[in-house]
């Protein structure tokens, strides 16, 4: 500077200070992408909050399914939709991807349910048919446990739903019949109830059928209430004739079970869920488990039984008292005869027993009845059809008997069935005309029409019908003159009938007379009173001919007419 000054030059001012301006903020552009950011932040937490759970559904097939489109449904409510599907890695099944909503979070459990609502058609009827045309889509169904994110899916629809109220009820069997998952259940012709399903995985042990009956009428479900199949139609015959048993339609179509209650059964509480019955064939099945207490016997029959099987009645006084439980044929070596062995069972408690314990059923009462000709026989039960029965009744002409002990069961002496009986009456008769001289009484016989012919055509027969017709034309001819002379003789009929009535005072004196002069037992007198009953007969016809005549006076001109 000071060379600067020196040569005469001046030197430049210096620049001011930087000054820092504090109150200045952002250009507004800048809020665009944060309030962008934090909308984006904002939709990502809201998307986040909102999205449910994703759980994977396991079908046998993928019939009907399409990711993006197939939706998840609970009441036609929306809850999920599929998002993907894929085979398992074993190639077993196809394991179906959906997301579900925030909403569905709390109904995935382990009892929860998933099937695949499509046109079915099925026992219980037609279901389905809206997905006709808005397509299939999966249905859930809400369950107990844990919370779950794996199902299995079910191939068919569940028949109960978890919010159906009831009781679920197990049925034990032999057979399963006609019965199947959506049988109906009935209740005094009601339906009350679905077959929910069934067990057959140890059929040694039988079937094990699931019962779902529906509020309020689980309550009438108690311990002693007995189900039966009442499946089909039920024609049976016997001796009130045929019957024809149908519960209902559907029950004919789907199968069917019905259930009731005896009176003295309705105690106590009703039945707990699970509880176990049995499940019997027919009605009639349930009406002869009533009777506990079973005899055996056995009776040996010498005739025919055809007819008689397993299960025809055992009847005195046609009440039945029992059923027939084997029918066989024997030979017996020793005797060297055929036997025809049947074995029943007497049910005691079909018999009101006075004068003894309620509870005494044995064999013992059957001992004196034998001895005093209690006998067994068989007997047609329906002409229809051809069922025999076993009866027993009272033979008091037959041979003494004891009830003998077999091998096995205490022995009813038998007599000759009904069929027996009648084929050897008519052997009888048979054997009869047989020892007749049938060929001489037919030679007779023969020479007797031919006497007959004989005098038919002999010229004195035919004189005598001539002689007939001519007598028979005569009487006719009588007739008509009578009638035709009837009124002229009408006429004298009053003078007549005064005579005669004068007549019959002047003989009543007379026979007074004659009674005083010869006695009450002469014979003259017999004689007289004899004539004197004809003249009151006579009279008395006389008296009826002017009744007739008071009715009928035109008879005095015309005569007597045929109408009258």
């Amino acid at each position: 500077m000071i060379e600067l000054e020196s040569r005469g030059e001046t030197a430049a001012p210096a620049p001011p200070a930087p000054r820092l301006d504090r109150g200045r903020r952002l250009p507004a552009i800048w809020l665009v992408p944060i309030v962008a950011a934090l909308v984006g932040v904002y939709l990502a937490w809201v998307a986040l909050s909102e999205q449910g759970p994703t759980i994977t559904i396991g079908f046998q097939t993928a019939d009907g399914l399409e990711a993006g489109k197939t939706q998840i449904k609970y009441k036609d409510v929306v809850l999920g939709t599929v998002r993907g599907i894929a085979l398992s890695e074993d190639l077993s099944h196809v394991d179906v991807k959906a997301e579900m909503t925030k909403q569905a979070a709390r109904q995935l459990r382990q009892g929860t349910r998933f099937w695949v609502v499509r046109p079915r058609l099925s026992a219980g009827g037609v279901s389905g048919l809206s997905t006709i045309i808005s397509g299939a889509y999966i249905e859930l169904d809400p369950g107990p446990g844990a919370s779950e994110r794996r199902f299995t899916g079910l191939e068919d629809p569940p028949v109960v739903q978890s919010d159906v109220p009831g009781t679920e009820f197990l049925l034990t069997a032999d057979r399963i019949g006609s019965v199947a998952a959506g049988s109906p259940i009935y209740f005094r012709d009601v339906q009350v109830g679905q077959v929910a399903g069934y067990e057959s995985s140890d059929l040694e042990a039988g079937v094990r059928i699931h019962a779902f009956v529906r509020a309020p009428y689980d309550r009438q479900v108690f311990a002693g209430t007995r189900f039966w199949n009442a499946s089909g139609i039920s024609l049976t015959t016997g001796p009130e004739g045929v019957k024809l048993q149908l519960e209902s339609l559907q029950a004919v179509l789907a199968g069917g079970i019905a259930f009731d209650t005896p009176a003295t059964a309705r105690t106590g509480e009703s039945a707990k869920p699970g509880a176990v019955f049995p499940l019997y064939k027919d009605e009639t099945s349930v009406q002869e488990a009533q009777y506990t207490v079973r005899l055996p016997y056995i009776i040996y029959f010498d005739g025919s039984v055809g007819g008689l099987a397993p299960g025809s009645p055992v009847e005195w006084g046609g009440i039945k008292i029992g059923r027939v439980t084997d029918v066989r044929l024997q030979y017996d070596t020793a005797a060297a005869r055929v036997r025809i062995p049947v074995v029943i069972e007497l049910q005691p408690q079909r018999v009101d027993v006075i004068g003894g314990a309620p509870d005494q059923h044995d064999a013992e009462p059957l001992g004196p009845l034998v001895r005093r000709g209690l006998r067994a026989q068989v007997k047609t039960d329906n002409l229809l059809t051809g069922q025999m029965a076993v009866t027993l009744d009272m033979f008091p002409d037959a041979v003494p008997a004891e009830l003998g002990t077999g091998d096995r069961y205490p022995v009813i002496p038998s007599v000759p069935g009904q069929v027996d009986s009648a084929l050897r009456s008519i052997n009888g008769i048979l054997d009869r005309l047989s020892t007749l001289p049938l060929d001489q009484l037919v030679a007779q016989a023969n020479a007797t029409l031919k006497s007959f012919e004989t005098l038919a055509a002999s010229p004195e027969m035919k004189e005598s019908m001539r002689s007939l017709a001519g007598a028979l034309s005569s009487a006719r001819q009588l007739l008509r003159q009578a009638n035709t002379d009837l009124g002229p003789a009408m006429q004298k009929l009053p003078p007549i009938l005064d005579t005669a009535q004068q007549a019959v005072r002047q003989l009543n004196g007379t026979l007074g007379s004659i009674d005083q002069g010869y006695g009450a037992d002469s014979t003259f007198k017999r004689d007289l009173t004899r004539l004197m009953g004809q003249v009151e007969d006579s009279l008395r016809s006389f008296r009826d001919l002017s009744d007739y005549l008071e009715q009928h006076p035109e008879a005095l001109v015309r005569g007597k007419t045929p109408g009258n």
